[in-house]
């Protein structure tokens, strides 16, 4: 990133960043734990040795901004940051005995690093939304949403319409307005569903949540008619509905017995999308807590063979046309009889209907 205002500065000068969208909302936004958490999930040795052998590449400054309280705060670099933190202080990850001796071996110990200098977070939010939202160095999905909820929050107009606001994100962090839509509607059913403590389900918690597959789900009109009231559930989170986010939180993450969920497949999604909106096949999932039957008994299923039958069309044709052109063997003619047999099942199948 081109920027004039570039200057090095004392390791000691710098902080972590307490806004970070990639730290979890139940860690304490203090130094120290900032940097724990940082070195616990992250591959924070390998960084701290080739800055260690290497020194700190001066091509790669970190992003800051002034702190109220003195110094900067880093909103771009905390892993890099984080690192060379280490290699100065590693009694600040007391009991990894591997960064004491990455340190203790270290050709380099950088005290200062180059660091573009802004005035201000906002000004840097269209260059972090570019890069780690549909740039090159993309962050995990729920990360990606928290960032989306800081800049539809600080860079918006609240008296704009929600489709002007999801359009004007868009257009700063180079995205399309329905993902920046489906990507905040998402996140307020996270955070609903967080609030509720993950509604008691074992080993479902923010680490282990699949972010992407509540965002797919919710990206339906179904599904967010369903679980909200209000089309705009991020803007309005009163209009969730307990309830439904309670029966759609089970479905899609609460394993039975055998480690299975109600959902199975994210490519059932499509299905749940159709039972919701039929009244009958709600009833059934409810009370049967299976996908199969419940989509069985709605227009869904029709569509779907509607679908099927297209493809098996398609695909035969093209296998008709390949015929010729291939040196048949017997495993070739085994499967050619065997689809034979079913076209025949099908057509017996449906004369008796």
């Amino acid at each position: 990133m081109a920027h004039d205002n570039i200057q090095t500065l004392s390791i000691h000068e710098i902080y972590l960043d307490e806004d970070n969208p990639r730290l979890p909302t139940n860690l304490v936004r203090r130094q120290g734990d900032m940097v724990l958490y940082i070195a616990r999930n992250t591959s924070i040795t390998e960084l701290m040795t080739a800055i260690a052998e290497n020194g700190y590449f001066p091509g790669e400054p970190i992003v800051v901004v002034p702190r109220e309280a003195g110094g900067h705060t880093v909103v771009e670099g905390n892993r890099r940051l984080t690192a060379v933190k280490l290699l100065n202080d590693p009694s600040l990850h007391p009991r990894n005995r591997r960064v004491r001796e990455i340190s203790e071996d270290a050709k380099y110990r950088p005290d200062s690093i180059p660091c573009v200098l802004f005035d201000r977070r906002e000004d840097v939010v269209n260059y972090l939304g570019y890069r780690h939202i549909s740039g090159v160095k993309q962050w995990e999905p729920l990360a990606k949403a928290r960032y989306i909820a800081q800049y539809f929050r600080t860079q918006t107009d609240q008296n704009a319409k929600p489709e002007a606001r999801y359009r004007e994100v868009a257009r700063g962090i180079g995205s399309q307005g329905p993902y920046i839509k489906r990507q905040l509607d998402g996140l307020a059913v996270y955070l609903h569903i967080e609030e509720h403590n993950f509604y008691e389900i074992d080993r479902l918690n923010e680490d282990s949540i699949s972010f992407s597959l509540l965002s797919t789900a919710i990206g339906y009109d179904s599904i967010l008619d369903f679980s909200s009231s209000t089309r705009d559930p991020f803007i309005d989170p009163e209009g969730l509905r307990p309830n439904a986010v309670r029966r759609l939180t089970k479905w899609m993450y609460e394993p039975n017995e055998s480690g299975e969920t109600i959902l199975g497949d994210s490519r059932n999604i499509q299905r749940l999308a159709v039972i919701v909106s039929d009244e009958g096949a709600l009833e059934l999932l409810t009370s049967s807590g299976n996908l199969k039957k419940a989509f069985a008994i709605t227009r869904g299923v029709e569509t779907e063979f509607n679908d099927l039958l297209t493809e098996i069309e398609l695909r035969m044709g093209e296998a008709v046309a390949s015929v010729a052109l291939v040196d048949l063997n017997e495993g070739h003619r085994s499967v050619i009889s065997n689809i034979f047999k079913q076209a025949r099942y099908l057509r017996q199948g449906s004369e008796d209907i």
